[in-house]
């Protein structure tokens, strides 16, 4: 697979397994279809609570450690003492750093969010973490962070479809190298079913979910499906045999109607 490199020089690949709301045996199962598969980036959070059963997918894979990309996200009821936080995660996925750590969501508390910043690098200097990054931020709380810390998170992982683009947040993460990352890259297959889409999965002897991967992929924003379905996982990471053509790009790029899924991070989590 493809990789992106990260403003601090660690390689990621362009496509990730995601690992919310599934449990148990199933996305232990899918963690070990995901590898097979050929993912070698598995996405998780220990807001999910499924890390040990991640952990148990994760433990199947025999080849290098090097060789993974594993990113998890501590909840902002962890912002007190991050170490504790990494040292469960840790512990749950059977592993002895993570690839990338970020921040979940950002609170609505700048000092309490700062200084768990601040702790997040204090991993990344001990070795625990390679790359620092967040979530949910808007450019103001990327900013604060530069401001306070006089660099940028390497990672950002938010809510990115062609029905919701965040362009203009996207850009400008472009333009200080902080890497994007889209959950919900199939706005929960709703976007699935728009008669572009279908008609450029016809154009290409597609599925409608391998267009719109593929568009993130070209726009070099790391996309992280999810499935329980081995067929499904195989075919979303089938994506490197063919390339949209520019007229194809903007003709996805024109579904942007600027509606959201998920929560509001001004508001949420209440409390934090």
């Amino acid at each position: 697979m493809d990789k992106l490199t990260l403003s601090n020089g660690i390689a990621i690949p362009c496509m990730g397994f995601g690992c919310y709301n599934a449990f148990d045996d199933v996305i232990t199962s899918a963690v070990r279809m995901a590898l097979e598969a050929g993912y070698r980036y598995i996405d998780s959070a220990a807001f999910y609570k499924n890390e040990p059963a991640v952990g148990e997918g994760l433990s199947s894979y025999s080849g290098a450690r090097e060789d993974l990309f594993v990113l998890s996200k501590a909840w902002p009821s962890a912002f007190e003492d991050m170490e504790a936080a990494f040292g469960c995660t840790a512990k749950d996925l059977r592993l002895e750093y993570l690839d990338a750590y970020i921040i979940h969501w950002p609170g609505t508390n700048d000092k309490r969010r700062l200084s768990a910043y601040e702790q997040l690098l204090r991993l990344t200097e001990k070795g625990y973490v390679r790359a620092p990054g967040v979530s949910n931020f808007n450019i103001t709380q990327l900013q604060q962070i530069k401001d306070e810390f006089g660099v940028y998170p390497a990672v950002h992982e938010i809510e990115c479809h062609p029905s919701y683009q965040q362009r203009e947040l996207i850009d400008w993460c472009r333009e200080r190298q902080i890497q994007i990352i889209s959950y919900e890259p199939l706005n929960r297959t709703k976007d699935l079913s728009l008669p572009a889409v279908s008609m450029l999965a016809e154009k290409y002897g597609k599925t409608p979910a391998q267009i719109v991967l593929r568009w993130h992929v070209q726009h070099d924003q790391i996309p992280i499906p999810k499935s329980g379905n081995r067929d499904r996982i195989t075919e979303n990471i089938s994506l490197f045999d063919f390339e949209l053509s520019a007229d194809d790009m903007e003709a996805i790029d024109a579904l942007e109607t600027g509606v959201k899924d998920g929560l509001d991070a001004s508001k949420f989590p209440a409390g934090f």
